[in-house]
């Protein structure tokens, strides 16, 4: 065997081991209901037909802001009561992606301001909600929360960068199920924001780095 056929088997059994290990981490970082950072609390969901995942909540003062929704109301409702927090104390719904397991709890914060991406075309139900531009921020009690479109998972596919280091990504990362060459497009736009120190998924946890979507891909 040639040197050079050696390094090549060297290389990919290691990118086959970093694959492993980020398998792993995908499944140790699907969280429970709990909080996960001063502040941030992951909220599972799933069942009833949905897959299993998690949205976000974040504080802001006295009041909350939710990443999402889940699938089931029963179940977002005794999920949010495990940790002492009550539907009304969410002020806002910042909705990545209008696919059921993310916003089909949406009638539980209905005091909630809805922000969404652009709903055009998306099966978004009808229901009052702010719809924010590509790059658009919002201020919440001191708090930025900056909306990226990344269209190609769904045609509504955003993100939200919140203070400009918490990027959560919905599954914007996930399998490119509506443009396949949006979706490229989408993930080099993403790929490229400074800055971010966290991302959070809807059914992959939560990692430390953008970057790392660049040579692992999510479905």
């Amino acid at each position: 065997m040639t040197k050079g056929k050696k390094a090549a088997l060297i290389i990919l059994a290691l990118m086959l081991a970093l694959a492993a290990t980020a398998a792993i981490a995908y499944s140790r970082l699907l969280y429970p209901t709990g909080e996960i950072m001063p502040g941030l609390y992951a909220i599972r969901s799933g069942g009833n037909g949905s897959p299993a995942g998690n949205f976000f909540l974040m504080q802001i003062g006295e009041k909350y802001i939710a990443i999402d929704a889940g699938g089931d109301a029963a179940q977002t409702e005794g999920e949010l009561r495990k940790l002492g927090i009550s539907a009304d104390e969410v002020a806002a719904v910042f909705v990545t992606h209008a696919d059921w397991d993310h916003i089909g709890s949406l009638d539980v914060f209905d005091g909630a301001i809805i922000y969404t991406g652009n709903t055009e075309n998306s099966p978004f139900p009808d229901i009052p909600h702010q719809i924010m531009s590509d790059g658009e921020t919002v201020a919440l009690s001191g708090m930025s929360v900056q909306c990226i479109y990344a269209p190609g998972h769904t045609v509504d596919s955003v993100c939200y960068l919140i203070d400009g280091k918490y990027l959560f990504a919905g599954d914007a990362f996930f399998n490119p199920r509506y443009d396949r060459d949006l979706h490229a497009i989408s993930r080099e736009k993403v790929l490229g924001i400074e800055g971010v120190e966290y991302v959070f998924t809807g059914h992959f946890g939560l990692f430390k780095n953008v970057r790392f979507f660049r040579w692992f891909r999510l479905g």
